[in-house]
Protein backbone atom coordinates (compact mmCIF):
# COMPACT_ATOMS: atom_id res chain seq x y z
CA UNK A 1 0.00 0.00 0.00
CA UNK A 2 3.07 2.20 0.71
CA UNK A 3 4.24 1.70 -2.85
CA UNK A 4 0.91 2.62 -4.30
CA UNK A 5 0.75 5.99 -2.07
CA UNK A 6 4.28 6.86 -3.45
CA UNK A 7 3.34 5.97 -7.09
CA UNK A 8 0.05 8.35 -6.81
CA UNK A 9 2.16 10.76 -5.26
CA UNK A 10 4.60 10.91 -8.38
CA UNK A 11 1.87 11.24 -10.32
CA UNK A 12 -0.06 13.98 -8.95
CA UNK A 13 3.60 15.91 -8.48
CA UNK A 14 4.04 15.02 -12.80
CA UNK A 15 1.17 16.32 -13.72
CA UNK A 16 1.22 19.30 -11.65
CA UNK A 17 4.90 20.22 -12.40
CA UNK A 18 3.82 18.89 -16.44
CA UNK A 19 0.72 22.29 -16.45
CA UNK A 20 3.01 24.46 -14.59
CA UNK A 21 5.93 24.36 -17.38
CA UNK A 22 3.05 24.38 -20.08
CA UNK A 23 1.48 27.66 -18.25
CA UNK A 24 5.03 29.17 -18.39
CA UNK A 25 5.48 28.18 -21.83
CA UNK A 26 2.10 29.78 -22.85
CA UNK A 27 2.90 32.78 -20.89
CA UNK A 28 5.84 33.31 -22.41
CA UNK A 29 4.76 33.34 -25.80
CA UNK A 30 1.70 35.21 -24.98
CA UNK A 31 3.80 37.85 -23.29
CA UNK A 32 5.26 38.39 -27.08
CA UNK A 33 2.10 40.45 -27.54
CA UNK A 34 2.15 44.61 -27.05
CA UNK A 35 -0.35 44.49 -23.94
CA UNK A 36 -1.04 42.71 -21.19
CA UNK A 37 -4.87 42.57 -22.67
CA UNK A 38 -3.32 41.05 -25.81
CA UNK A 39 -1.51 38.72 -23.85
CA UNK A 40 -4.76 37.44 -22.28
CA UNK A 41 -7.09 37.54 -25.67
CA UNK A 42 -3.94 35.03 -26.93
CA UNK A 43 -4.32 32.76 -24.65
CA UNK A 44 -8.05 32.63 -24.45
CA UNK A 45 -7.90 32.34 -28.19
CA UNK A 46 -5.72 29.21 -27.57
CA UNK A 47 -7.97 28.09 -24.82
CA UNK A 48 -10.74 28.19 -27.40
CA UNK A 49 -9.33 25.37 -29.44
CA UNK A 50 -10.33 22.86 -26.40
CA UNK A 51 -13.88 22.93 -27.48
CA UNK A 52 -15.47 20.78 -29.54
CA UNK A 53 -17.50 17.80 -30.30
CA UNK A 54 -13.81 15.19 -30.29
CA UNK A 55 -14.96 11.70 -29.46
CA UNK A 56 -11.96 10.47 -29.36
CA UNK A 57 -9.93 9.66 -25.82
CA UNK A 58 -6.71 11.43 -26.94
CA UNK A 59 -8.59 14.39 -28.40
CA UNK A 60 -10.83 14.95 -24.65
CA UNK A 61 -7.52 14.63 -22.92
CA UNK A 62 -5.97 17.27 -24.97
CA UNK A 63 -8.92 19.02 -24.71
CA UNK A 64 -8.71 18.96 -21.02
CA UNK A 65 -5.32 19.87 -20.48
CA UNK A 66 -5.51 23.02 -22.94
CA UNK A 67 -8.20 24.02 -20.25
CA UNK A 68 -6.47 23.64 -17.30
CA UNK A 69 -3.17 25.04 -18.62
CA UNK A 70 -5.12 27.83 -20.29
CA UNK A 71 -7.13 28.34 -17.17
CA UNK A 72 -3.50 28.41 -15.31
CA UNK A 73 -1.52 30.81 -17.44
CA UNK A 74 -4.41 33.48 -17.48
CA UNK A 75 -4.15 33.04 -13.52
CA UNK A 76 -0.41 33.75 -13.71
CA UNK A 77 -0.93 36.80 -15.89
CA UNK A 78 -3.56 38.28 -13.87
CA UNK A 79 -0.72 37.88 -10.74
CA UNK A 80 1.74 40.02 -12.72
CA UNK A 81 -0.94 42.67 -13.63
CA UNK A 82 -2.04 42.94 -10.30
CA UNK A 83 1.28 42.95 -8.92
CA UNK A 84 2.30 46.38 -11.39
CA UNK A 85 2.67 49.83 -10.05
CA UNK A 86 0.25 52.09 -10.78
CA UNK A 87 0.46 54.84 -13.14
CA UNK A 88 0.09 57.88 -11.67
CA UNK A 89 0.60 60.50 -13.94
CA UNK A 90 -0.76 64.25 -13.87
Amino acid sequence: MAKENLTVERWKTQFKETAQRLAVELLGEAKTQNTYGEATAYIRKISQQAYGDITNPEDKAGMAVNDAVCSLAIRKIHEEERSLPINKED
